[in-house]
């Protein structure tokens, strides 16, 4: 808190999956003790209402065993080490009859535990944390919104629980007054009864109030892990990488992309021009193409480059507007050149093998260069990208 104030900045964008996570293999998740605490009451409570009958009878049989016992010992020997044993083994009796008890509000609670936030193995948790040690920071965690939230669940628990066992009071007012007819040990069979059903609704009215809870700590957990806009910044520098580094990498992989490309004109058979702003490098090899592909193309400063090596290695350049936007508009590096140019591409090839057998006499001229309708994007309505004629 104090650093987002000294940084001028508040916490108002909500945490990333990155924050998040961190969070996590810290041990901070939103947890509810409610609902822990409300899944082990209900537990334990259910598993005393099955069990209580047989552990009642128990109590009874320990109870007989110590007297008789005890009393035996003491008029015998007085043998305090006897003493001892005795109550050893009744209360060992005593801890393996409440066990399954004991156990079924363990695993509850646990349950209950990880039910918001899941389960969590992290080191850090276990760490001690001096800061929690600050009278400051803990009077400040006492008078936030955090603070005010327990205590206006803690005075919802009086209002529901306070509620409802009023309400079980007055409704079992006729049977609590009943159990002053029956014998008593049939009394205090109803009364068990009665206290397990009362027991077993005031349980489950835990629920209510963590029903309450888990959202608030749901809340409040993500709260905390709000970021400022500096926070995300500089998260989504770590993540994805300086923005600068990025478009330098960029860059350099776009010039060894155009340093292979012009060293690709060098192997070309001719290069179709607009003449000065388009520059579309053309090779075939009947042995190893089925059609001649586009190796290098470009516009206005590489365009010029294009037609310098071309010129410097005597690469055929000849001058074809509308077959040069065309290719340069249809034809991907690398690439066929599109079905509906191999006329028009047949053509210029066929030319530049006539100039290569040309021994004497005015040079051969490249008779106009047809193409279909459409594929010059200058035309009234060029075709898509990758159309086919």
């Amino acid at each position: 808190m104090a650093d987002n104030q000294e940084s001028g900045q508040e916490k108002t964008l909500a945490p990333s999956q990155r924050r998040l996570d961190q969070a996590r293999e810290e041990g901070r998740v939103a947890r509810s003790r409610d609902l822990s605490g409300a899944v082990a009451t209900f537990a334990c409570v259910a598993a005393l209402a099955l069990a209580g009958a047989g552990i009642a009878d128990r109590a009874m049989t320990w109870m007989k065993t110590a007297f008789a016992t005890a009393a035996g010992t003491a008029a015998v020997t007085r043998d305090d080490a006897m003493l001892l044993k005795s109550l050893n083994e009744v209360l060992a009796d005593a801890l393996l009859a409440i066990a399954p008890i004991l156990a079924a509000g363990m695993a509850a609670g646990i349950l209950g535990s990880i039910g918001l936030g899941g389960l969590v193995l992290s080191g850090k948790a276990l760490g001690p944390d001096f800061s929690r040690l600050s009278p400051l920071k803990g009077f400040g965690r006492i008078f936030s919104l955090a603070g005010l939230g327990e205590l206006g669940k803690s005075i919802l628990k009086v209002l529901v629980l306070g509620g409802v066992a009023g309400l079980l009071v007055w409704h079992g007012s006729q049977g609590w007054l009943a159990l002053v007819l029956p014998s008593p040990p049939r009394a205090l069979a109803e009364l068990g009864g009665m206290l397990s059903n009362h027991a077993l609704v005031l349980a489950g009215a835990l629920f209510v109030i963590a029903a309450a809870d888990v959202p608030l700590q749901w809340w409040n957990h993500h709260k905390n892990l709000r970021m400022t806009f500096e926070e995300a910044r500089q998260e989504n520098k770590e993540t994805e990488g300086d923005p600068h580094v990025k478009g330098r990498i960029r860059q350099l992989q776009r010039d060894r992309a155009r340093s292979r490309m012009m060293q690709a004109v060098l192997t070309a058979d001719v290069v179709v021009t607009n003449p000065t702003h388009y520059a579309v490098a053309l090779k075939y090899d009947d042995k190893r193409m089925g059609a001649p592909r586009v190796v290098a193309k470009g516009t206005d400063g590489v365009a010029a480059r294009i037609r310098e090596l071309a010129g410097q290695h005597k690469v055929a350049v000849l001058e074809s507007p509308r077959l040069a936007r065309a290719l340069y508009r249809h034809a991907d590096i690398d690439q066929e050149v599109p079905v509906a140019l191999y006329r028009a591409v047949a053509q210029v090839l066929a030319h530049v093998y006539q100039l290569r057998d040309y021994v004497s006499g005015p040079p051969p001229e490249l008779q106009p260069v047809e193409i279909p309708a459409g594929w010059d994007p200058l035309d009234d309505a060029p075709l898509r990208r990758g159309g086919r004629a």
